[in-house]
């Protein structure tokens, strides 16, 4: 009893042990491993470096170490599904996920810090993504600076781009027979644009790729050919893009086209806009008259004042 009395009257002397000197012995351990060899598991949480305290290490009279549920978790969400809700085009997944080639099928994920401390829990981006491969854990990175952003043009950016509309021909000009084809036709034209985003030098090509054609008459149709002029003076000859108007009348024909393109991020390799482009032409005027057949024995040289010779005055 004697001797316990004495160890007890020691310890009362020393005191317990500094803060500085109970965590420098913990980051021991936590540095180099060791918690297995004197019989204790290291925990952490997935993306921190927090360990769990050290069963035996007696801080608690001083301050209390870091415990292992710290109340954060980190969740993940694919990078092409980002703030885009329903408006996701495909072809952006496809992108992204090219940065992730180690091996197949990568997906890009962006990591989001959850704080579970507040009601409701908050989530803060990280700044911070990776590749995810099927089979494998997730391992969110924890080192080095935030994976920058990559540079994407997306379909709004391409449309906010100053490309030049197609021109609506019509042959012969603004003029067209009742029941007979009239030949309409686009020129359209490749286009380079060049420009800063984000910091970034881009140059982007784009180039028509379909024609959505509405005669105003009620009629449309899509193609891919601009169609062009015919010989002679273009009267009932059928084209990919000629139309028969069923009454006489003025007609405004509509066009848009559809523009594809690619660009490139300071000077490195094309790749494809997700998505295309739209642009309308300026509004086209078609008459259509009606014809009338009738035998005659002189020409208009012959005969000026002759059936047909004289300018139309109706229809």
């Amino acid at each position: 009893m004697a001797i316990l009395a004495a160890l007890m009257l020691m310890a009362l002397f020393e005191g317990p042990p500094s803060y500085a000197e109970a965590k420098s012995n913990y980051d021991v351990l936590a540095r180099d491993n060791s918690f297995d060899a004197v019989g204790v598991q290291k925990t952490e949480r997935k993306g921190s470096d927090k360990s769990a305290a050290v069963p035996g290490l007696d801080v608690s009279p001083i301050v209390a170490l870091p415990a292992l549920d710290d109340g954060f978790s980190l969740i993940y969400e694919r990078a092409c599904t980002s703030n885009v809700g329903e408006s996701l085009d495909p072809a952006t997944c496809t992108l992204l996920n090219a940065r992730c080639s180690t091996e197949e099928d990568g997906v890009l994920v962006n990591w989001i810090e959850v704080n579970n401390n507040v009601a409701p829990p908050t989530q803060t981006p990280t700044g911070r993504s990776s590749c995810i491969y099927p089979g494998q854990e997730p391992e969110p990175p924890v080192e080095g600076e935030p994976a920058e952003a990559p540079i994407i043009i997306s379909i709004d950016e391409f449309q906010s781009q100053p490309i030049v509309q197609s021109l609506v021909i019509s042959q012969p000009q603004n003029f067209g027979l009742k029941n007979a084809h009239s030949n309409v036709y686009a020129q359209a034209q490749e286009q380079e644009f060049a420009f800063e985003f984000r910091d970034a030098q881009i140059n982007l090509r784009a180039w028509p790729v379909s024609y959505e054609w509405n005669y105003g008459d009620g009629s449309t149709v899509v193609t891919t050919d601009s169609g062009g002029p015919v010989a002679g003076n273009g009267f009932d000859t059928q084209t990919l893009t000629s139309h028969q108007y069923l009454d006489t009348g003025d007609y405004t024909v509509s066009l848009t086209t559809y523009f594809a393109g690619d660009y490139s991020v300071n000077g490195g390799p094309f790749q494809p806009v997700a998505g295309q482009a739209s642009v309308a032409s300026a509004p086209h005027v078609m008459s259509i008259w009606r014809t009338e057949g009738h035998n005659v024995s002189q020409n208009c040289f012959e005969n000026p004042a002759g059936i047909g010779c004289q300018a139309p005055v109706g229809r």
